[in-house]
């Protein structure tokens, strides 16, 4: 090809002329097509960090400042894909002004957010398994999990499970941040906590048996915390829950009907990690 372009007189830019190669940065990100991975250069990564660090002790900054760091974090969210999740609220303040130079309050949750972001970046060396296009029903992946805000919670996967019951002192239907949506989400963050290293490179859709009204973000921070390290992508969609069995007898502690409905399942379950490791902190 190289000789045919100069053969015909069409110039090539010599420092973008690169191959045959089997890692090639693209746009600013690095393709490895023999580890089929994706990463981000290593002055990339340190830059990025730099800047967030720069915004984390800062009480406010321009519209302009806020849309040039949301810049730096898209172009990482080509490789953190659950990333995604923590630039809409930043998205939302930048938009709340509408001149360049008029300046934004960073709050508790924007300062959160972007801690988590510092956090991730910090211990992540930059690269990301390419993730397949194929969705996969948790239930096809044999993972369920259920929540009763009155009992207990669980969560089933090949065999494996795990059951908690809720403390005395942890249901308080009045908060917003202990309603049912929250409830349903827990088990959800303990099985990416416990089984997520197993789902690298995975798109896993969760029914849950209640719609997610609300962003319960301490939950979620630590979910896409787990996604992210270990390279999987969370989806979900909305399930009676009548048509999720195995971890609806877990949830009610109705053992006997666990063992029916999973004759198969392992004797001892898996221990739940503690409430303080779920939660992002």
């Amino acid at each position: 090809m190289l000789y045919v372009f100069d053969s015909l007189k069409i110039p090539l830019s010599a420092h973008k002329t690169v191959g045959p190669s089997a890692s090639l940065e693209y746009l600013g990100i690095i393709l490895d097509s023999m580890h089929m991975i994706a990463k981000l250069p290593d002055e990339k990564l340190v830059r990025i960090k730099d800047i967030l660090y720069s915004y984390l002790n800062r009480r406010s900054c321009s519209k302009h400042e806020m849309l040039s760091l949301l810049g730096h974090l898209n172009y990482a969210c080509k490789v953190i894909i659950p990333g995604r999740s923590f630039v809409s609220y930043l998205l939302t303040l930048a938009h709340s002004v509408k001149e360049l130079n008029h300046h934004v309050t960073i709050t508790k949750g924007c300062r959160d957010d972007m801690a988590m972001w510092f956090k991730f970046l910090s211990q992540w060396n930059g690269i990301s398994f390419f993730i397949s296009d194929n969705v996969i029903n948790a239930s096809d992946f044999h993972l369920f999990t259920d929540a009763s805000s009155a009992i207990a919670y669980g969560g089933y996967f090949k065999k494996r499970w795990f059951q908690g019951i809720w403390p005395d002192d942890f249901i308080r239907p009045d908060e917003e941040s202990f309603s049912i949506a929250y409830l349903e989400l827990y088990p959800i963050v303990i099985s990416a906590i416990l089984w997520g290293h197993e789902w690298s490179t995975k798109r896993i859709l969760f029914h849950c048996d209640n719609i997610m009204s609300n962003v319960i973000m301490n939950l979620v921070r630590r979910l896409t915390w787990c996604a992210a390290k270990v390279n999987f992508v969370v989806h979900a969609v909305h399930v009676p829950g009548k048509e999720n069995n195995i971890a609806d007898a877990l949830s009610r502690s109705q053992m006997k009907r666990f063992r029916q409905l999973a004759p198969d399942a392992s004797p001892n379950p898996c221990i739940c990690p503690p409430h303080s490791k779920i939660l992002w902190s």
